[in-house]
């Protein structure tokens, strides 16, 4: 054995003890761990000015994902560079190296399992605080990550996404040990760029290529008219920007959309702020608000939503009538043992003044009956805040509340809280189909009369009324009103 051979098995040799390549593993595996921290503090160095690019950009989504997968693959690069390092100038038990690159991946996948087992970790989003301790593990991901939601509804695959990035930087370097020790003194420059290259190239390409494609979009963004609205219609909202204009989900959801609650959004269409909005029926003030401001209101309904009510999940109540729901809510039924339920007091929340729930409410439910006056605990400051309060308030097992359907069951969704069936039907997207369900709300596009027909305003609700506008609405979450 000649001298170089000698120091290229001095570390870790085959007829070395288990003990000692295990050792050996453990201290290269500690050093590795070291190695991946500081390159994820240098990530934060470099990404921490370009991490919200890909999702500020107007690109198209074939685009955005193109990028994604070219910075994933970039990243996978370096890794596997680390690995072939690692294993050209270590020769001896492939093992021990396979070992000690995997730490990155074990650490992750710990980080990754206890806080998916913690209380809210299944639960909660994967860019939420529960969370942070793996988003910190794995922050040179930080711009795919971000991007996961957008494409993914299911919280569960979207962590699971998660995971899998975090097993790249180990891959990478598995990767790299594979080829070292497959093609070994056959391995030359030419070779190693050409195959570690390849994948990169490739997601270039096909981001190039989704640039230099022309898009098939009916307006520019410039052209895209102001709009607002409710909270439960932003999804339906974003569809509608990225169908029209082609920009990608990402940019809609944190760029493209920016809604009020319904009051503000009558306000600013009456103040020519807005050129359309997406929301219930006008209350009695916002009416009053435009006569005074010389406003002509168009109201063209477009989709169908159900009112629907709120319990704690371990209320043993399902259902109620028509008659007790309103008495519930005048301060006539003030004990959920009149209602046939247990011996509680029943603490009603509402939402405040001209939101587009508590005008629902008022009008269509009570019908001039007037609502008992709720300590100021009880009036919620938003609907995702009234389900909160439904689902967390110190006596929630009491408490009822009301929102509109979609934004309930799909923008936020609490597994602490249950949809309550009125006159016996359950509220549901069949029953809103077919018209069983009792309360079922309209949403308009209302505009201002004297908005003309070619304008911005006048040809996105043209859209709004056609067979494609229709497939938005209910992609939205809404139950279009005819079927095209």
């Amino acid at each position: 054995m000649n001298d170089a051979q000698v120091k290229d098995t001095k570390e870790t040799s085959p007829g070395r003890p288990v003990r000692g390549n295990i050792l050996v593993a453990f201290a290269w595996g500690i050093l590795i761990l070291i190695l991946y921290v500081m390159f994820n503090f240098l990530g934060v160095l470099f990404l921490s000015p370009r991490e919200e690019f890909l999702l500020k950009t107007t690109w198209s989504d074939a685009s955005v994902i193109a990028a994604s997968f070219l910075y994933v693959s970039m990243a996978g690069l370096v890794f596997t560079g680390a690995g072939m390092l690692l294993a050209w100038r270590n020769r001896g038990a492939v093992w021990v190296w396979v070992a000690a690159v995997s730490s990155v991946a074990v650490i992750a996948c710990v980080i990754w399992l206890s806080l998916y087992l913690s209380l809210r970790g299944s639960t909660s989003e994967l860019d939420s605080l529960t969370w942070l301790p793996f988003a910190v593990y794995i922050y040179w991901a930080a711009p795919v990550k971000e991007l996961l939601s957008s494409y993914i509804a299911d919280t569960n695959a979207v962590k699971l996404i998660g995971l899998l990035l975090s097993l790249v930087p180990t891959c990478g370097a598995w990767l790299g040990i594979w080829i070292v020790q497959r093609f070994g003194a056959r391995l030359t420059i030419g070779r190693l760029f050409a195959g570690c290259a390849s994948i990169p190239a490739a997601a270039a390409c096909v981001l190039i290529l989704s640039l230099l494609m022309p898009r098939q979009a009916s307006m520019t963004l410039q052209q895209f008219p102001k709009i607002d609205g409710a909270t439960a219609a932003i999804p339906f909202a974003q569809i509608m920007l990225t169908r029209l204009t082609g920009v990608n989900r990402p940019y809609a959801e944190r760029e493209g959309i920016r809604f009020n609650t319904t009051h503000q959004a009558y306000e600013n269409l009456i103040g020519k702020k807005a050129d359309l909005i997406l929301v219930a029926g006008p209350s009695g003030e916002e009416e009053r608000l435009a006569q005074e401001q010389g406003v002509k209101l168009k109201l063209t309904p477009i989709g169908k939503d159900a009112f629907i009510f709120l319990l704690h999940r371990s209320n043993p109540i399902d259902r109620l009538s028509t008659e007790q729901i309103r008495d519930i809510y005048a301060g006539r039924i003030t004990n959920w043992r009149q209602a046939g339920g247990e011996d509680q007091q029943i603490i009603a929340f509402q939402r405040e003044a001209n939101s587009g729930s508590q005008t629902y409410m008022e009008t269509k439910v009570m019908k001039g009956l007037t609502l008992a006056e709720p300590p100021t605990e009880r009036k919620a400051g938003g609907m995702g805040g009234l389900i909160d309060a439904v689902a967390d308030y110190r006596n929630s097992r009491q408490a009822i509340g009301f929102s509109f359907y979609y934004f309930a069951s799909s923008m936020y969704r609490r597994e602490e809280v249950k949809f309550v069936a009125v006159d016996g039907i359950e509220p549901s997207q069949a029953n809103i189909r077919n018209g069983q369900y009792p309360y079922t709300a309209l949403l308009y596009a209302v505009t201002r009369e004297d908005e003309p027909a070619s304008g911005p305003a006048g040809r996105l609700l043209a859209w709004l009324q056609s067979g494609e506008g229709s497939r938005a609405i209910q992609d939205g979450g809404f139950v279009p009103l005819e079927e095209k």
